[in-house]
């Protein structure tokens, strides 16, 4: 590193260091709970559609398993639930980076109700991530792409 100021080096460190985050973040590196899947229900109360992910804020209301059907059997390796700590709250669920997730920027409003079936990464932060959107008016919005490695439960 011959010739590298110190102010030089400190910019490379710092680069090198938020390209190692953006890959844990974006799945790279992500190991998320397919053993769980988590239903979150309720209404929402923010939503972002820009990069790197559409992310959905749902206040959770719903403590009972609702009636829905995922049908990805491969996906999921257990039963979904509804956790206790989320009722109540207000969770942010990151959507895939897909085209079919950042439109629903014209489909949303605040105030709608919606039903999401997400997973816990493993990792820290743990973020929650969803290809499974079920609107106010039944219509389900799903990818079935490959997103994210999915595991047995984290360990």
């Amino acid at each position: 590193m011959r010739g590298m100021t110190g102010r030089t080096w400190g910019i490379a460190v710092t680069t090198l260091g938020l390209a190692g985050a953006a890959l844990a973040h974006h799945g790279v590196t992500g190991q998320y709970d397919a053993a769980t899947p988590i239903v979150l229900s309720g209404t929402l109360t923010a939503a972002t559609f820009s990069p790197p992910h559409p992310v959905l804020s749902i206040r959770v209301d719903g403590a009972e398993l609702p009636a829905f059907e995922v049908g990805r059997p491969e996906e999921y390796f257990g039963p979904a639930v509804v956790r206790p700590e989320d009722v109540g709250e207000v969770r942010e669920i990151e959507l895939s980076p897909v085209r079919m997730f950042y439109d629903l920027a014209d489909r949303l409003s605040i105030g709608d109700r919606v039903l999401v079936v997400a997973l816990r990464n493993c990792l820290p932060p743990h973020e929650l991530r969803s290809t499974w959107v079920r609107l106010d008016d039944e219509t389900v919005v799903s990818y079935t792409g490959d997103w994210a490695p999915g595991v047995d439960g984290c360990s």
